[in-house]
């Protein structure tokens, strides 16, 4: 070629990062991965915190919940106990009712055999009765009360005088014994006055010695006057306790 030849030469590229120090490099692109993770961190850390939360608030919803079945109950438990409490109470008064009323009806057919006794005019002479003989266990260690009345029917209404004694029968060590009431009494009476028209109510305490074992307790009415015939009557050591 003719002329005069020009040469050319070709610029080089020089890359970016030509010049920027390694190190520079590396703690920008650690940096930026930091960058990342940290968004990713935040990101997943509020998705959790919002679970938790969502979690927290329905088991607060769920204890309310059982809180308030559990009230529910303990109500009805105590309805149902306050139910029961009133029908013991009810059946507590109604069974003291018909005791009350039982009583009451054996007292009254007490009375009336008592009172049929007293009037009764099939016989043909005054006669005695010992009735209503009743023998409870006392307030002290071996002590008893015994009651009972003596009476007459009715035929001429004449006073009756007397006394009436009366005997334990039982074992003393192993041997027969008869104690009358002035061994057994604390007054160290012997007998009861006996002084009524129609009829008349005996009441005492008796005091039974160690060792001594009853078995029956005899009455005997000892009017005065001959007109009378004496009564003699015997009971079974039977206390009612």
């Amino acid at each position: 070629m003719m002329g005069i030849e020009r040469k050319y030469r070709v610029p080089k590229i020089v890359g970016a990062h030509q010049g920027v120090p390694l190190w520079l490099r590396i703690g920008l692109l650690l940096l930026l991965v930091a960058g990342v993770a940290w968004l990713a961190y935040q990101q997943g850390g509020n998705g959790i915190a919002q679970g938790f939360v969502s979690l927290q608030s329905g088991g607060r919803d769920r204890v309310k919940t059982l809180e308030e079945e559990r009230n529910e109950l303990r109500r009805e438990l105590a309805m149902v106990k306050q139910a029961a409490e009133v029908d013991k109470e009810a059946l507590l008064a109604i069974r003291t009712q018909i005791k009350s009323i039982q009583d009451e009806r054996l007292k009254m057919e007490e009375e009336l055999a008592f009172l049929r006794g007293i009037v009764s005019t099939t016989s043909k002479k005054q006669v005695l009765r010992v009735q209503n003989f009743k023998l409870d266990p006392g307030l002290e260690e071996r002590q008893y009360v015994y009651k009972f009345s003596v009476s007459q029917v009715i035929n001429s209404g004449m006073v009756v005088k007397g006394r009436i004694e009366m005997t334990i029968q039982g074992l003393q060590d192993g041997q027969a014994k008869t104690l009358r009431l002035e061994q057994l009494s604390e007054e160290k009476i012997n007998g009861h006055k006996m002084r009524f028209r129609y009829f008349q109510n005996i009441e005492g305490k008796l005091y039974l010695p160690e060792g001594f074992q009853p078995a029956s307790i005899t009455i005997d009415v000892k009017p005065s006057g001959g007109k009378l015939a004496p009564v003699n009557e015997s009971y079974n050591w039977s206390p009612i306790s």
